[in-house]
């Protein structure tokens, strides 16, 4: 089981990394509309901008509001989908040779559903699917800051107490991935099965994921007041 998280968890950064190395957030922007100048800037699509704040080459970087990240972020911000599809469609869009995995098919034999009958089961498979999709993106997003977390509180070998986030890291990374498995490469009954018993949980670790970013951003902003008034600071400075 270890080495299939290894090897699925290699398999996606591969995927993404071969997006960002043949598309940049500049070819996305201007792909979907984005007036970029010949400097690079522009005006900022995530708030109102009279006058360009954005930054847009390889990556992008709002001076404004804070907002930046990857071609991939971006593409995803812009058309309001997971990073995972939006993935997909800039491999799509810009006919990327690259190879995406394929998702077990479950072998049904049934008799042909009542035109009602087939109608609710398309509708609630049309949920599954959504919710799968939106699953994923919340849980490569935490494996995200997980990874981030494992990194940036690691203890060194004296310290007795470790950081809260470092212990979460630890006691969440490997059920993540057996949960990223089951929604990637999983069979239909394997993911309708997590849809039904997992939905709460996925729901919380979004409603975690999203008050701890409110929280670093209003750390952040904090910061950046304080730095106008006494010369610059960074985040993570004592003051």
């Amino acid at each position: 089981m270890k080495r299939h998280h290894a090897e699925r968890n290699l398999l996606l950064r591969n995927i993404f990394e071969q997006v960002k190395e043949q598309v940049t957030a500049r070819q996305v922007g201007e792909y979907l509309g984005i007036h970029i100048f010949h400097n690079g800037m522009c005006c900022c699509p995530f708030h109102s901008d009279k006058h360009p704040s954005m930054k847009i080459e390889k990556t992008y970087h709002c001076f404004g509001c804070g907002v930046g990240g990857d071609a991939i972020d971006l593409a995803a911000r812009l058309q309001g989908i997971s990073q995972y599809e939006a993935a997909k469609k800039i491999i799509a869009d810009f006919h990327l040779p690259i190879e995406l995995p394929h998702k077990k098919k479950q072998q049904r034999v049934q008799k042909k559903p009542k035109e009602t009958e087939q109608q609710r089961v398309l509708k609630i498979r049309k949920k599954v699917d959504q919710w799968i999709t939106h699953a994923i993106d919340v849980l490569i997003h935490y494996l995200k800051w997980i990874e981030f977390w494992k990194e940036c509180y690691r203890p060194e070998p004296e310290d007795e107490d470790w950081h809260d986030l470092f212990v979460e890291a630890l006691n969440n990374e490997r059920k993540i991935n057996d949960y990223l498995d089951i929604l990637m490469f999983g069979t239909g009954e394997e993911m309708i099965e997590f849809f039904r018993e997992r939905r709460d949980e996925v729901n919380r670790i979004e409603k975690r994921i999203n008050e701890y970013e409110r929280r670093v951003y209003e750390e952040l902003r904090g910061i950046s007041a304080d730095g106008a008034a006494d010369g610059g600071r960074y985040p993570g400075a004592a003051g």
